[in-house]
């Protein structure tokens, strides 16, 4: 009985080992299950974060990278291979300057990120395309560092940007090109003007002398006509320089206080003969309040008025030519408005569009009596831009009225009339002057010579730039006129080895020039020229830097030269 009770009781203490056991191990079995649980969800996601990254960068216009430290690829996204021709399993492990242009490009690109924070935004690299060819990719990268800081490898994303680079290349390439080719354009006017004005000098010149002389009836209309021919010529020419001047940036106006009545009654003088032999009613009426003076660029202001005024008398067969001008003060801006009006053929409104247009007739056909360069209007329009105004045309009841719209800036001072010092015998103060005329062409020699001679000047000829430097290197000249295109020597040449000798080294020297561009001018003043003549030369040109060079200088003890600003 014992025994038995003894059996039970071990019998119960089993049953509750075993079922304490069983219930532990159903506990972790239950724990095991729920960490495999968490696993699979686990590897599940990660399954899924991994394919939605790969669709992201896959379906980036840009490529991703990413490199060790080394610069070994060691990942690339698929949109590289429209990028190089190359699959991503293709570049893996791979070192990124086996597709560099420059393998060095990469030693640049690291010290570039470096010394801007361990990234950087749009860096240019050139790739090489799977073809050969080269690639250009903007780049955004940092760098990629492990727990200490320490850098590990380099990721970024890289864009294409060659047909950029391409259309940027091509853009300096044709604006180089322009450049030149407005650089050949200078050099070739500043080579027609040279050509065409050296012998325009002579004739001219010699046209006004044969002008002096005595003259039947008909010899006189021949030099008329010749003189007419030749100014007409001499216009053209100067309207393709001051177009191409214009064109490039390179007109500057010269502004001067100006007596403006003076100043329109010039310009309208100088048509009151053409308007007369077309029989045309010609006049100017000028408003009572306009300022006596105001502050302009006196030659360019004639040059458009001119314009306007030739314009008018050439289209206007019969009836009347008047220039009018009236003061406008609107919204506290105070402006001059000129007006050119006609009673001539009129203009037509498709015309009108195309009128101010370089190179641009009113008639279309070069077969027309009226044709012309078709600059005139263009330069005129350019001009007054420059003035800050503007300029345009209207329909009159009979004919047209063309306008010019300007800011009046008055002149708060009157100039002073400067009184020369002429201390030279009376009536002739230019007698037994000593000048010196240096010119390679004959003609231009003579010419010049010939009216310093008429004055009683004592000339010596030059006939090249060596021979130049001699002469004035062993006289003493009051004045020295001198050419600029000279064999041997030029005229720049002379003038420099001039300034630094005994003799001549402060007479003034003017040059002689068919270089008619303000820039080639300066470059003449500062080799230590005091003036510029533009040919065709005219005799009052010559005798007025003789009176401002010469007689302005006679009586001063200090003849210091200054290397231009003289």
């Amino acid at each position: 009985m014992i025994f038995m009770d003894a059996l039970l009781l071990i019998f119960i203490s089993i049953s509750i080992i075993f079922s304490v056991l069983w219930l532990r191990a159903s506990r972790k079995l239950k724990s095991y299950d729920l960490e495999l649980g968490n696993h699979k969800t686990i590897e599940k996601d990660l399954s899924i974060s991994k394919r939605e990254l790969k669709g992201i960068l896959d379906n980036l216009q840009d490529t991703y990278y990413r490199t060790d430290a080394e610069g070994t690829l060691l990942f690339v996204s698929s949109s590289v291979e429209p990028l190089l021709d190359y699959k991503p399993e293709e570049l893996v492990g791979h070192k990124i300057t086996e597709f560099y242009t420059d393998p060095g490009q990469r030693e640049i690109f690291l010290k570039t990120m470096a010394e801007n924070g361990g990234h950087v935004e749009q860096y240019p690299i050139t790739l090489r395309h799977k073809n050969g060819s080269t690639i250009w990719m903007s780049t955004n990268a940092h760098f990629l560092r492990d727990e200490k800081g320490d850098v590990i490898g380099v990721e970024g994303t890289g864009q294409d940007f060659t047909a950029r680079r391409i259309a940027e290349m091509n853009l300096i390439k044709a604006k180089d090109q322009a450049e030149q080719a407005n650089q050949a354009k200078s050099l070739f006017l500043a080579n027609m003007s040279h050509e065409i004005r050296t012998p325009m000098n002579g004739v001219i010149g010699f046209t006004n002398l044969l002008s002096k002389t005595r003259l039947d009836q008909s010899q006189a209309e021949y030099v008329d006509t010749i003189s007419n021919c030749v100014n007409d010529l001499l216009i053209i020419v100067n309207d393709i320089l001051d177009f191409s001047r214009i064109e490039s940036g390179k007109m500057e106006l010269k502004t001067e206080v100006v007596n403006i009545r003076e100043c329109l009654a010039s310009v309208v003088s100088i048509f009151t003969a053409a308007a007369k032999m077309k029989s045309l009613d010609f006049g100017c009426l000028i408003c009572s309040d306009l300022p006596e003076y105001i502050v302009v660029d006196p030659l360019r202001l004639r040059q458009i008025i001119s314009n306007l005024l030739g314009n008018a008398i050439k289209f206007t067969d019969q009836g009347s030519i008047t220039l009018t001008t009236t003061r406008i003060h609107e919204n506290g801006v105070d402006e001059l408005l000129i007006e050119v009006i006609d009673t001539g053929k009129g203009i037509s409104d498709s015309e009108k569009d195309q009128l101010f247009e370089a190179f641009t007739q009113a008639n279309h056909s070069i077969y027309e009596p009226d044709s012309g360069t078709g600059l005139g209007l263009a330069i005129s329009k350019q001009l007054i831009e420059l003035m800050q105004g503007s300029i345009g045309v209207k329909d009159n009841a009979n004919g047209s009225t063309f306008w010019i719209r300007m800011p009046i800036k008055q002149a708060h001072q009157i100039p002073q009339v400067v009184t020369q010092n002429k201390q030279t015998e009376p009536g002739n103060p230019y007698k037994d002057l000593n000048i010196m005329v240096a010119d390679d062409n004959a003609i231009n020699r003579k010419l010049i010579t010939t009216l310093l001679n008429q004055r009683g000047v004592i000339t010596t000829e030059a006939i090249d730039g060596k021979t130049a430097l001699d002469i004035a290197s062993n006289n003493d000249f009051d004045l020295i006129f001198m050419d600029i295109r000279m064999p041997e020597l030029n005229g720049i040449e002379v003038t420099e080895n001039l300034r630094l000798r005994e003799y001549n080294q402060y007479t003034p020297i003017i040059a002689l020039t068919a270089h008619a561009l303000p820039h080639e001018q300066k470059t003449f003043l500062e080799a230590g020229m005091n003036a510029c003549i533009t040919k065709p030369i005219v005799e009052q040109q010559i005798f007025e830097v003789i009176d401002q060079w010469v007689f302005n200088n006679m009586g001063n003890a200090d003849k210091t030269f200054i290397k231009q600003g003289v």
